[in-house]
């Protein structure tokens, strides 16, 4: 639960400087003011992070994706591409995706490696792996299809109507998909694999199948 609640976490804080931006540029149609509620979002959400003991690296890219998007509108003077860099990194993803799934690699595991510093130990599982490559494969077509919508709004120069699509479809689609799939990985490895090299379940696999209790024979 405690990686479900950081990624619920992740998606309303991501989404703060998004509301910003979006709200001040359809109010006052104008650049400046709209980045400067973004900027300021997006501050008090890395402060904020700072202040939860989080690492300060994390805190300093959420703002830097944020500083980078209003340099970029800046230069452009085009609303639209505040979205453009994280559309970018969701697009090399989704490129990625299919790839590292192919290599038995999914983003998933190799996310939870990380975390748990655990690095590539499930891997050695093949309930482990599997779970991670089923679940990883439903959320890269529920994110492509997003990203996807999203990339048709860009092109049509729609900056209102890509916030309030983050804001109000992709925010509840990413929780709700979080809370599902956290619920059926757990269900795909609720069945210890028995494997000899499985790191999760080797003690399962060497124990001896359980009897039920007989007498001893009469005499």
């Amino acid at each position: 639960m405690d990686l479900l609640r950081r990624v619920g976490a992740h998606v309303v804080e991501t989404a703060l400087p998004v509301i910003g931006f979006t709200v001040a540029y359809a109010i006052t149609r104008q650049i400046a003011p709209s980045l400067v509620a973004a900027l300021a979002a997006a501050a008090a959400v890395a402060l904020f992070r700072v202040r939860q003991a989080r690492k300060p690296w994390a805190a300093l890219a959420g703002f830097g994706v944020s500083a980078g998007a209003a340099a970029l509108v800046t230069a452009s003077g085009n609303a639209a591409d505040f979205f453009l860099p994280l559309l970018v990194m969701r697009g090399a993803l989704a490129v990625a995706t299919p790839v590292l799934l192919l290599l038995r690699l999914p983003p998933f595991g190799l996310a939870y490696g990380v975390l748990t510093r655990q690095k590539p130990a499930w891997r050695r599982c093949p309930i482990q792996l599997r779970a991670f490559t089923i679940v990883n494969l439903i959320w890269f077509l529920v994110d492509a299809t997003l990203t996807a919508n999203q990339i048709r709004l860009y092109l049509d120069d729609q900056a209102v109507v890509m916030g309030v699509v983050k804001i109000l479809i992709e925010a509840p689609a990413y929780l709700l998909s979080a809370v599902v799939l956290w619920r059926l990985y757990h269900r795909l490895t609720a069945r210890p694999c028995r494997g000899p090299a499985c790191p999760f379940h080797a003690l399962s696999a060497t124990l001896p199948a359980r009897r039920p209790d007989r007498p001893a024979p009469s005499r």
